[in-house]
C-alpha cells in the first residue's frame, strides 16, 4: 500500500497530483507544515522529516522528482512518459528535472531574502523570469511541455509555476503558460487532487 505523507503548500502536490492521474490506491496522511527552526529542514511529523514523503513497502522516498519518476515507471504501465527509445525521451528528462534544478533554487532563494535583502531578492526575480521565459517560449510551440502529450514533467512544472504565480511573479507576458494553465485545469485529476481533505 503507498502512503503519501502530504501538505497541499508543498511540493507533495506533485505527487497527489500523480497518485491521482495513475489512479493509484493509497493512503493520504495530511501533516501540519512546521516551519524551518535555524535553517533545519527535516523537521516535518513525516518519515523523512519532508515533504513529500511516500512509503510505498520498504521503499521511502522524499524528493518529489525521484516520487515522480518512480511512480511513473513502477505503475505507470507505459503512460505519462515517452518510451525510453522514444525522440522526446531526453525533452521529457530535462523538463521533469528543470522546476527543481532551475526554478524552485530561485523561488527558495527569493522567499528567504525578500526581507531582509530586497535588492537580491529582486534581481533573482529577474533572472527567474528568464526561466520563466524559456518555459513559455516552448509552450508557444505545443501544448504540453513535451508536445502533444500530457506528461509527469506537466506536473512537475505545472506545480513550480503555480508556486511562482502564487508568489506574484509571473509576468502577463507570459501568455503561454497562462493558456498551458487553463489546459492543466480540466484534468479531473488535478481537481481531485486540489480537493481539501
Amino acid at each position: 500500500m503507498i502512503t503519501l505523507y502530504h501538505n497541499p503548500q508543498t511540493r507533495s502536490l506533485r505527487v497527489r497530483w500523480l497518485l491521482e492521474e495513475l489512479s493509484l490506491e493509497h493512503t493520504l496522511k495530511t501533516v501540519e507544515f512546521v516551519p524551518p527552526v535555524d535553517g533545519k529542514i527535516f523537521t516535518q511529523n513525516t518519515p523523512t522529516g519532508r515533504f513529500p514523503t511516500l512509503v510505498d513497502s520498504e521503499i521511502v522516498l522524499c524528493e518529489s522528482g525521484a516520487i515522480a519518476q518512480y511512480l511513473i515507471e513502477r505503475y505507470g504501465k507505459a503512460c505519462l512518459a515517452p518510451a525510453l527509445d522514444s525522440p522526446l525521451r531526453g525533452q521529457y528528462l530535462q523538463w521533469m528535472h528543470f522546476p527543481e534544478g532551475t526554478l524552485n533554487p530561485y523561488i527558495n532563494a527569493i522567499q528567504r531574502f525578500k526581507d531582509g535583502l530586497p535588492t537580491v531578492a529582486a534581481s533573482l526575480s529577474k533572472e527567474l523570469d528568464i526561466a520563466v521565459g524559456y518555459c513559455d517560449h516552448a509552450l508557444s510551440q505545443q501544448p504540453y511541455i513535451v508536445g502533444s502529450a500530457f506528461s509527469g514533467a506537466d506536473i512537475m512544472l505545472a506545480v513550480s509555476l503555480l508556486s511562482i504565480n502564487l508568489m506574484g511573479l509571473l509576468d502577463e507576458k507570459h501568455h503561454h503558460i497562462a493558456a498551458y494553465f487553463s489546459r492543466l485545469q480540466t484534468r479531473p485529476a488535478l481537481t481531485r487532487a486540489l480537493q481539501v481533505e
